[in-house]
This record gives structure tokens, sequence and C-alpha cells, in this order.
């Protein structure tokens, strides 16, 4: 027994899982052991003398004072290899120095720049060295001077290996799929709004642009390819959230059906989206006319969008909107992975790293679900045109068929005349009943329309003829092929016997005459529809003065002075 699509895709996130949990146990990480905060004028001398300033469990890693300290006392790497080198969160700061505190007093300095870390593939991390460690270190402290984020403090941590340690190469690889699977949708959507232009499908099309950079940036791969700064690391992980969040909330203000959201909750999606860009997004490129205390409004900035999303899809299920439905299955755990990292970006908990990993299997979620929601929304629009178009065929039937006999009508004939010309339709036919009136005034109009039905039945079109009503009573053939003439009065001649047929109780036959007009194709194509109705009309009132069941027709000839002249010349050789 095969596996379904579903079973299918949970058996690949499954082994995804897996793969990306299973890192080589080659390196230990450590969490400091206490924290602190202080004013730039403060040394670790006077820190070290007041114990009650050290926070020594994981709450309270954000404070207004501009130093934050991390100490790991050497207790904790008793049992394991040393640790070589200090690894945290890429973000902005000012100044960070690592001290390697000896039992007799003795500190040992290195103080370094944000442009003298570099960034690690392998999470948002950068790793800086230690000085060396002795079994006369007592502790190793870091002082990190002014610090845009939290995570700073919150996610440092000491690692035995030299230069920190990155992701292995299957993890790496992983997230170079998970890349791949969100720009497979962005193609999707550029193609689909070359069909079909709605603006939703380009706000998408950011939006998986957007994860995907966002992803490469935060995972450190974007640092395999380019030689990037901590600094760009830092402002690529914060703008690119801030327009992938943006674009969420323009994507859902154009993205659901029409009536299914109020135009005011239209308008607070892209008022959402637009402060998250100017607030969010101005702090992520850390202006020089802010200072590190800005980062708050950073995380702050995306509260609106996201109350204002969960607002839309909630009131558009309300209504019984379908693409809330994927949506709301897509989006609610990105959405809680974004809503948990705001308080831990303010600094009131961290987490491990798998945590931080959970949100790229949100993603794998959210990119498959979306696109199958997107798919449905095309699949509407094209519904919504193919029952538009449907109804357009239905009415241009209606104005082209007349409603009593299904015959064409005069509309449907005379635009296309030439072109029916062109493909051999050149004898024109004009019936019309005899005494119709009188069957009208003696049965009522109700047996006068069955006549009438009768005679279009006995005129049904084939592939050689086509039959129309021009109205009352009126009838028109257009004939093409061999013996055109003949046919046109054999359906004639038909129409008393079907009459009398279909409509039983007619005190006399039915009978009709007609106008007929043929000519060579040159010949019709050179006159119009209504000079031929108006030449057939004629012969039609001759043949209802003659006596009425008859046909008078002519055949028609086009005037061509170079011919005439052959003629002339022809007779003047045949008189000689």
């Amino acid at each position: 027994m095969g596996l379904g699509p579903a079973r299918l895709a949970w058996a690949w996130i499954a082994m995804l899982l897996a793969l990306f949990f299973a890192a080589p146990a080659s390196a230990t990480t450590l969490p400091p052991s206490c924290h602190a905060f202080s004013l730039e004028t403060t040394t670790y001398s006077e820190l070290a003398r007041q114990p009650e300033r050290w926070i020594c469990h994981s709450i309270h890693w954000t404070d207004e004072r501009p130093v934050g300290w991390l100490r790991f006392d050497a207790s904790s790497w008793q049992s394991i290899d040393s640790p070589k080198s200090f690894i945290t969160r890429i973000s902005k700061f000012e100044q960070l120095d690592v001290f390697a505190v000896n039992s007799d007093g003795t500190i040992d300095v290195l103080a370094l720049k944000q442009d003298d870390v570099k960034p690690l593939a392998g999470g948002s991390i950068f790793s800086t060295p230690l000085p060396g460690i002795t079994d006369d270190t007592q502790a190793i402290v870091i002082r990190i001077v002014r610090p845009w984020n939290a995570a700073l403090l919150a996610e440092g941590r000491l690692s035995t290996v030299a230069g920190g340690e990155g992701w292995h190469a299957g993890k790496l690889a992983l997230v170079a799929i998970l890349i791949g699977l969100l720009l497979a949708p962005m193609i999707y959507d550029l193609a689909v709004y070359m069909v079909i232009a709605q603006r939703f499908v380009l706000w998408h099309a950011v939006l998986t642009l957007s994860m995907a950079a966002y992803v490469a940036s935060m995972t450190g791969l974007s640092s395999l390819f380019f030689d990037m700064s901590v600094m760009t690391h830092a402002i690529l992980n914060g703008i690119t959230i801030a327009v992938a969040v943006a674009a969420a909330a323009f994507f859902t203000a154009d993205y659901l059906e029409p009536q299914m959201l109020s135009h005011r909750m239209r308008w607070t999606l892209r008022l959402a989206g637009a402060i998250v860009l100017t607030v969010s997004g101005t702090v992520s490129f850390f202006p020089p006319f802010l200072n590190y205390t800005a980062q708050t409004y950073f995380f702050l900035g995306f509260l609106p969008p996201f109350a204002v999303l969960f607002a839309a899809m909630a009131q558009a299920l309300r209504r019984g909107s379908r693409a809330a439905k994927f949506q709301i299955v897509a989006w609610t755990p990105i959405i809680l992975c974004g809503l948990e990292r705001i308080p831990r970006g303010l600094g009131l908990y961290g987490v491990p790293e798998f945590v931080d990993s959970l949100l790229y299997f949100t993603l794998v979620a959210e990119v498959v679900i979306s696109v199958l929601g997107v798919a449905d929304r095309m699949m509407s629009f094209k519904q919504q045109r193919d029952r538009a178009r449907t109804e357009i065929r239905m009415l241009t039937n209606l104005a082209e068929h007349d409603h009593l006999t299904g015959l064409y009508n005069r509309r449907a004939i005379e635009p296309r005349f030439t072109a029916l010309c062109e493909e051999g339709f050149t004898t024109f036919a004009l019936i019309d009943l005899d005494h119709f009136k009188g069957v009208n005034d003696k049965y009522g109009h109700a047996t006068g329309d069955a006549v009438l039905r009768a005679v279009a039945e006995a005129l049904a079109p084939d592939d050689n003829t086509l039959a129309m009503r021009l109205g009352g009573e009126e009838f028109l053939l257009l004939l093409r092929g061999r013996k055109a003439r003949q046919r046109a009065e054999q359906r004639r001649q038909a129409l008393p016997h079907h009459i009398a047929t279909r409509v039983p109780g007619l005190a006399g036959p039915v009978t009709a005459s007609m106008g007929l007009i043929e000519g060579a194709i040159e010949t019709m194509e050179a006159k119009t529809f209504n000079d031929l109705y108006a030449r057939a009309d004629k012969l039609l009132y001759e043949a209802k003065l003659g006596g009425r069941n008859r046909t008078i027709g002519e055949k028609l000839t086009l005037f061509s002075p170079r011919r005439t002249e052959r003629r002339r010349e022809s007779d003047r050789r045949r008189a000689a």
C-alpha cells in the first residue's frame, strides 16, 4: 500500500527533523553563570566587590544601563575541555571586552570592536577568541558596551572549539533546500502574475523572497558565499523580517475574497504593514540618530501587524472565507514563533538554540500551505472568469438567436456576411409565409407561433445551409455548394406538408413565397447585406403579386469594364 501525499509529506518533515537536530557532538557550549549591568565607567573589579549586583539566573536580560556583563565561572568547565571562544547572537554593539580573571587577581584583557569579529555559518552568531586559559583562571568575563539586542547577552556562550563552531554540512544543506523551497513559489507567483495580474500574487512573491533572504542571513548560510561583516548581517536580519511581515499584511489585504473583509479592515492591514516597515525597518539600519535602546521599538513594531493579521483572518473566517482557512493553518505557527521572539528580544528570557530552529520548519509548512492557498485562490479566479465567459456566451447566444424558433437572427448574420460570402454562401433566399396574418387572426397567436416553429424545423440548417428568422413570418436561407437554388426551392415547397404535420387542425395549407439571388463569390462580396436584402425583397414582392406560393430569382453578375471590352472585341471578330 503506497503512501498518500499527506503521509509522504509528514515522512519528509520527520526526516528533516531527524537530520536537522542530529548535529555532531564535537563541541560543548557553556552558558554564563551570572550577568550584570553597569555604567561605562564601572570596572570589573568594582562589580566583583558587589556580588548583589550579579543576576545568577536566566531572567532580566535587559537594562537601561549601557553595559552588559557575562561571567563564566571556571567551575563550569572543570570536567571538560577548556573553552576556546565566545559565541553569541549577531547584533550591533560598540565594544566587546573579554577578561580572563586569574586567582592572583591579575586580568588578561582582549578588547574587540565590531569589525574584529566574524559571523559563523550556522545560526545568526559570531565568535571571538578568548585569552589563554590556565589552571589559575577563575572566570571568563565578557563586557559588551551598548548592545542593540538583549540576545547578545541572553544567548552568549563559551565554546570548546577554537573560533566557535557553525552547523555541520548536512544541516547547512537542509537550509539550502529550505531556501530553494521558499524561492520556488516566488517563480510560480511571477509566472501566474503574467497571466492573472492580481496584486496579491506580487505581494506573495515579495513575502517568499524576503523570507528566503531572512533564512539565509539568520542561519549564516550567506556568509559561505559573501564576505559580509557582522553589521551587514545584523541589518539583513532586521530588514528582511520587517519586509516579510509588511508584505504579509499587504498580501492579506488583497488576497482575501471580496466581501470577506471590511473596507476598514483592509486599510488597517495596509497601515499595520506601513508601521512595521517604518518603525522596525528604520531601526534595522541602526541609524545614528537612534541609540541602542531603540531596539525595543524594533520588536514592538511587529505587534500591530500580528494583531491585525489575527483580527483580519478571524473576521474573514466568520464571514465564510475559504482563503482564510488556508491562511490560518499556514500562518498561525509562524506568527506564534514571531510573537515568542518579541519578549525574548526585549530581554525577558533566553532560550536554547533549537527553539530558533523551529522557525525554519514553520516556514516549510507556511510555504507549502500558502502555495496551496494561492493556487486555490487562482482556481477561484479561473472559475469566476469561466462563469463570466459562460454568461457572456449565453447572453451573446440569446442576442444572436431568435427566442421563438432558435434560429439565428439578423444581428448574428449581418456583421459576418462578407466572411460568409468568402466561405461560399452565395445564394440568398428570402422566404415569407403567405397569408400568415389570417392564421393568427383565425387560430390565435399560440397557433401562429407553432407554425413559425414548424417552419424553423423545415428550414433547419446544415453544413451548407444557414437559416435565420428576420422577424414576423420572414425567414432567410444562405446556401453554398452545388444546386443551391434547387435545394432552397425544395425546402420552400416542403413547408406546407411539414406545417400540416406539426400543426394539425389548420383549414388549409400554409404556403410560402421566395425571392432568391445567386452569384459568384466576388459578385456577392461586392454587395452589402442590406443591398441584397432590398433586392431579394423586391423579388419576393413580385412573387406575391404573381399569385404567391412561388419563387422568383435572379443571378447577379459583377460589371467589369475589361470583361465588357473583351466581349465587344469577340463580337467584332465574329461579325468580321
